[in-house]
């Protein structure tokens, strides 16, 4: 795998998570929908002039739930993979600065910080360890 090509397998996990929050975004704003739909249709027999919107929106709900719960699902396989390969790089200074972009999310200035280290050196440190990383073809590494 190409540098580039290792970087974007990395980035798998944090790109799974943005997925999971859209759905949790998603499910906030069809909850607070039906909630509306419910509140309109309370207490009065033929309230509105779609009585099936209730049902639709709960119908709804329980797709995205479901799309959801995969999504999480998907997020914890694919967490597991990222570290298993950060895991296997023998330098811990290496693991930390991987784990804390490609897992946690960090900017490279944050990781700096925590690890009390100047940015460049972050980059070096990233740039040799994404080189060192025990990664395959693409095809055998996906998911």
């Amino acid at each position: 795998m190409t540098y580039q090509e290792k970087i974007e397998w990395l980035r798998q996990y944090r790109a799974a998570v943005n997925r999971e929050r859209l759905l949790e975004g998603e499910m906030e704003t069809l909850r607070s929908a039906a909630q509306r739909v419910t509140a309109c249709l309370g207490g009065m027999p033929g309230a509105g002039q779609d009585p099936d919107r209730l049902p639709k929106a709960v119908e709804k709900i329980e797709e995205t739930q479901k799309k959801l719960e995969e999504q999480v699902g998907d997020c914890l396989v694919r967490r597991a993979e990222v570290m298993r390969v950060v895991a296997a790089v023998a330098d811990p200074a290496v693991q930390e600065v991987l784990r804390r972009r490609y897992i946690l999310g960090e900017s490279y200035a944050d990781i700096a910080d925590a690890m009390g280290v100047v940015l460049r050196r972050v980059y070096q440190i990233h740039r040799a360890g994404v080189l060192a990383l025990p990664l395959g073809r693409p095809e055998q590494n996906a998911s």
